[in-house]
């Protein structure tokens, strides 16, 4: 089997590697983050960052309340798969009142938008 180059893999430790929510979320709050570099843990190892998979954690108290503002999948039930904001995503529990996003990377800006849209709603 060929070795991938280099410039094709993608590394979250390299200084080149840019997330795809790097703007999106560059004055977001502390409760949202991005974590499209932990792509490669155990909820999408099967794709990884170099697969084009973007992540948002939103770590509060308000996390799920925020999710049925922007989701109709069934938040008893997570993990699921389904459309958040019409966009295909993962949704993960990672703790009480601690939620992961993965979705396509294309759509890095717009979920953003939606997400702290609806947390603005909160407030």
């Amino acid at each position: 089997m060929k070795a991938v180059p280099a410039f094709l893999a993608a590394n979250p430790a390299s200084p080149a590697w840019r997330s795809p929510l790097r703007r999106a979320l560059a004055g977001a709050p502390p409760a949202i983050a991005d974590v499209s570099a932990l792509a490669d843990e155990r909820q999408v190892a099967a794709v990884g960052p170099a697969a084009g998979v973007a992540g948002i954690e939103i770590a509060a108290p308000e996390a799920e309340h925020l999710l049925r503002r922007v989701t109709d999948l069934d938040l008893e039930a997570l993990p699921a798969v389904g459309a958040v904001a019409h966009v295909q995503a993962l949704v993960v529990r990672e703790a009480p009142g601690r939620v992961r996003l993965w979705f396509p990377q294309e759509y890095a800006d717009y979920v953003a938008e939606v997400v702290l849209d609806a947390w603005e709603g909160l407030r």
